[in-house]
């Protein structure tokens, strides 16, 4: 059984019907991405969440200095993909929509129209996942921020953002996702990805057994592989494709774990939305990949890992832990 939040989160998703007016091919491509942007915090202390790591006087040392250096980093990247015809973009490790505004207003996205949704969520660290979205070719028509719970079990964890909206006049739902971590070990903290899993299944399942031909874009930081157990459970039934299941994208890897390249960070999207749809916004095949330009290896180096902000307490001053990832879409 779910909980009565998740049940009364699901009875608001799916209280709209779902359609899909036909429009004319313009034959363009756009991206719609994913990025953990690593603890974009504030200077601020937040009462209610432990963010002590990250305010001035903390071993840290996280000051105004460094948060500037560190949105005019994010902005940086930000930028080049609008360059390439962005749409969407999920975010992760969110601390409030102060960082977000502060984050359009610097110098490679002020003049760019983008908005965005962000809810706090009982992630115990005050970290969160938002949609920044293009406001000219991405219309909300609805959002809900659902809990994870599932069978009366409530994880003290980011909630799974789930927006439907107008993308040239196609309807679209769009998940973004910033699952447990694997802090605890892998086979420790797997149950509780499961469990997230179960409440984005079922929700899945709601919109498709509603109306079967509904697109849906699901992306996040799932800290599993594509062949783990949590992100084959979405795709058991083949209503969703997880596009980055491809053995080329998985050996590039978003994130580096000591020698190893992981692909934590995936988009997936139901099964009618794959390949060329005329008329309609479709999955463009084979174009999932993961963003990685040299500027975003630490010292440049492709065999370094992401040029992060900081590892432990050294501070780097680079970008985000992982690598964005991205796909295109037919629009």
């Amino acid at each position: 059984m779910l909980s009565l939040l998740t049940l009364s989160a699901v009875f608001f998703l799916f209280s709209a019907f779902f359609s899909s007016p036909v429009h004319k091919v313009t034959g363009e491509s756009s991206l719609v991405a994913f990025y953990n942007v690593e603890n974009l915090f504030d200077t601020f202390d937040d009462p209610h969440t432990s963010d002590n790591d990250f305010l001035p006087q903390s071993l840290l040392q996280w000051d105004q200095e460094k948060f500037n250096h560190k949105i005019d980093r994010l902005s940086e990247v930000i930028g080049k993909l609008d360059q390439e015809g962005l749409i969407l973009l999920g975010l992760a490790e969110i601390e409030n929509e102060q960082v977000l505004d502060r984050l359009l207003k610097a110098n490679a996205l002020s003049s760019k129209e983008y908005s965005y949704l962000q809810q706090d969520s009982q992630d115990p660290r005050g970290i969160d996942v938002a949609l920044l979205y293009q406001k000219k070719k991405f219309s909300p028509l609805f959002h809900k921020f659902l809990r994870p719970c599932f069978e009366g079990e409530c994880l003290e964890s980011r909630d799974i953002l789930a927006v439907k909206g107008l993308m040239k006049k196609d309807t679209v739902w769009v998940f973004v996702n910033h699952w447990p971590s694997r802090r605890a070990g892998q086979a420790q903290s797997e149950p509780k990805r499961l469990l997230v899993a179960k409440v984005l299944k079922h929700c899945v399942d709601s919109i498709l057994n509603k109306s079967p031909l509904s697109k849906i874009i699901i992306m996040g930081d799932f800290n599993d592989l594509p062949t783990d157990p949590s992100l084959k459970l979405l795709t058991k039934e083949r209503k969703l494709v997880n596009v980055f299941n491809d053995e080329g994208v998985m050996k590039t890897g978003s994130i580096k774990y000591k020698k190893d390249w992981l692909q934590f960070d995936q988009i997936l999207c139901s099964a009618n939305a794959i390949g060329t749809q005329k008329g309609h916004v479709s999955y463009q095949e084979k174009s999932a990949a993961v963003y990685n330009p040299d500027f975003l290896y630490y010292n440049k180096d492709k065999k370094n890992g992401p040029y992060r902000s900081y590892r432990g307490q050294k501070y780097y001053g680079g970008y985000s832990d992982h690598f964005p990832v991205y796909i295109k879409l037919n629009y």
